[in-house]
């Protein structure tokens, strides 16, 4: 039996499958202001934070220039009425029965507070999450990078040491924060994690399925 207490899951490639809205958002927000990405879909991948994914794909224009194409795409993704994004085989019953266990559950996710919040309610997961910590959970403009978020979620579960934290996420920058703050890391291959990547970062564990990640408690 493990002595996990605390669960960090990330959202995007982890909880659910997010990329259809995401995608959807960035080609509406290129047309909107009437711009050209060539090479969209070959540079365009879910996990990168909003700065991160605007300077992949528009590596060439001002940062002013690219705050405004942020800014429109968080008009399209942040602000819509609903969302098609489903939650992975499993992933809503294995976080419900961690938390209905007794295990801390915090989503550490590189989407802003809003779709966060907005998706949890639609995947009936509030009540479970003991917090969120979001890029923008500080301040709009002063966005947190992944392993700021994991230390500050960290500081704040109050768990007493760091190894009864088990970080859960599909991608290396997931595993990596984790481990810069020595907590245990767990790698799912359902998500958004390129070849290879996943498995070069060393995660303490690594599951295929929800009912694999449920095991590890």
């Amino acid at each position: 039996m493990s002595d996990f207490r605390t669960v960090f899951f990330d959202f995007d490639g982890t909880i659910a499958d997010t990329e259809p809205d995401i995608r959807g958002a960035w080609q509406n927000a290129i047309a909107s202001l009437n711009l050209q990405c060539d090479h969209f879909d070959t540079t365009f991948r879910v996990g990168p934070s909003l700065p991160e994914t605007a300077l992949m794909l528009f590596p060439e224009v001002s940062n002013e220039f690219r705050n405004l194409i942020m800014q429109a795409y968080k008009n399209f993704y942040d602000e819509a009425d609903d969302y098609s994004a489903c939650p992975y085989p499993g992933m809503i019953e294995a976080f419900k029965e961690l938390a209905y266990s007794g295990k801390r559950i915090y989503v550490v996710t590189n989407k802003r507070l809003k779709p966060t919040s907005k998706l949890l309610k639609k995947f009936d997961l509030l009540d479970c999450c003991a917090g969120m910590f979001t890029p923008d959970i500080v301040s709009p403009e002063y966005l947190l990078s992944k392993p700021d978020l994991v230390g500050l979620a960290f500081r704040q579960s109050c768990t007493p040491l760091p190894s009864q934290v088990l970080m859960v996420g599909d991608t290396e920058i997931d595993i990596l924060s984790g481990k810069q703050h020595a907590l245990s890391t767990c790698g799912v291959t359902w998500g958004y994690g390129r070849p290879g990547k996943l498995e070069n970062a060393n995660p303490d564990f690594i599951v295929h399925t929800a009912d694999e990640l449920l095991k590890l408690f």
